[in-house]
């Protein structure tokens, strides 16, 4: 009897560890939300004229995003067949900084900023042709033909 119970702590133990490292990723939407620069939003699936579907989570108070200045975003990219986590870098406490007219993000990227304000948090359903196309991005175990599912928070904007 005690070999058993010891047998599964141990197994509790393995498959804890498991899941606490994928739980280390720390998604920006579970944090709590400034309401001095966000309001929450209905969570209402709209298509985008580019074909990407947005969902806001929260609109931003702040500045409208201008695809001609400096972005500071937390994002994070999950494969929508899997719902698994294929990018978190920045999913956490990291900022990515960049200008989307002059940087090479993919195109659904870009879209999904259109009409954020900074504050907003929204998710966008990428379609794999404004995603990584046909080529993917085995890097990011992206495969071909990926519908993509683009987490952001936009933060700051910079002249």
């Amino acid at each position: 009897m005690r070999w058993i119970v010891l047998a599964s702590s141990l197994l509790l133990a393995v498959v804890s560890a498991g899941a606490q490292q994928r739980d280390s990723i720390v998604h920006f939407f579970a944090l709590p939300l400034d309401t001095s620069i966000a309001m929450p939003a209905p969570a209402i699936e709209r298509l985008d004229s580019s074909g990407i579907a947005i969902i806001d989570i929260a609109y931003g108070k702040g500045e409208l995003s201008d695809p001609r200045r400096m972005h500071y975003v937390r994002f994070l990219i999950s494969k929508a067949s899997t719902l698994e986590y294929a990018y978190t870098e920045f999913a956490g406490n990291r900022v990515f900084a960049f200008v989307p007219d002059s940087t090479n993000v993919f195109p659904g990227f870009r879209y999904a900023l259109r009409g954020m304000r900074v504050g907003g948090r929204r998710r966008a359903i990428v379609p794999p042709e404004l995603a990584y196309g046909s080529k993917g991005r085995a890097a990011y175990g992206i495969g071909p033909n990926e519908t993509l599912l683009l987490d952001l928070e936009l933060l700051k904007l910079d002249p």
